[in-house]
């Protein structure tokens, strides 16, 4: 019980920090926030408060995502955009649901039928579409098409995110140690390990 409740606690944001081989206090020196603050963000999918500017978030796949390839960097980083948007607003991840990381023939399997079911409607869907209008004795056709075209995107997202997250590269560069500067954190006077504080369990 205690496993599951503490897998609910760690968000996208702490497992990229992670990830990356940032310490919680690290990190927030080289965003410019205290620890309390980042450990509230990061705990904020679970309290639905202290939600994470943007720009916050921004900054933090810049700082926990590197990479020599400068399109699979940008790639990882719209797929950690893509979870903590989902993890964060329920209305996104309710259009986002579907799209996960799968086992790497599955997706590529996946990819290739929902591409060829559109493929197959292709040729219909530009008779329907060629005098730029859609009457009622198309729409179910159209309607059909559109569905197929967007499991095809879903699939190929699918397929994307899969990749990377099974792509072995050697890191792009070792991030700088830096020393924890006190005034940094808020609170000094009072010692609390925000790292190790259990949010979701109970006392």
């Amino acid at each position: 019980m205690k496993n599951e409740m503490n897998e609910r606690c760690k968000s996208v944001l702490k497992d990229y920090r992670e990830r990356a081989g940032f310490k919680q206090e690290e990190a927030a020196q080289r965003l410019n926030i205290s620890s309390h603050t980042l450990y509230n963000y990061e705990t904020a999918h679970v309290t639905r408060r202290n939600m994470p500017p943007d720009e916050i978030v921004l900054k933090m796949t810049e700082l926990y995502i590197n990479d020599d390839d400068p399109v699979r960097e940008r790639m990882k980083r719209d797929y950690m955009k893509i979870q903590h948007l989902s993890e964060s607003n329920l209305v996104f991840g309710s259009m986002f649901l579907n799209v996960m990381p799968r086992d790497l023939p599955t997706a590529f399997l996946m990819h290739q039928i929902e591409h060829e079911d559109v493929k197959r409607l292709e040729e219909p869907m530009r008779r329907v579409i060629i005098d730029n209008k859609i009457d009622e004795t198309e729409a179910d056709f159209a309607g059909l098409f559109a569905k197929e075209v967007m499991e095809c995107a879903v699939s190929s997202m699918n397929l994307v995110f899969s990749a990377l997250e099974r792509t072995v590269v050697a890191p792009a560069k070792n991030h700088e140690k830096v020393p924890i500067e006190n005034k940094k954190i808020i609170n000094k006077v009072r010692v609390v390990n925000y790292e190790s504080k259990r949010l979701c369990i109970g006392r």
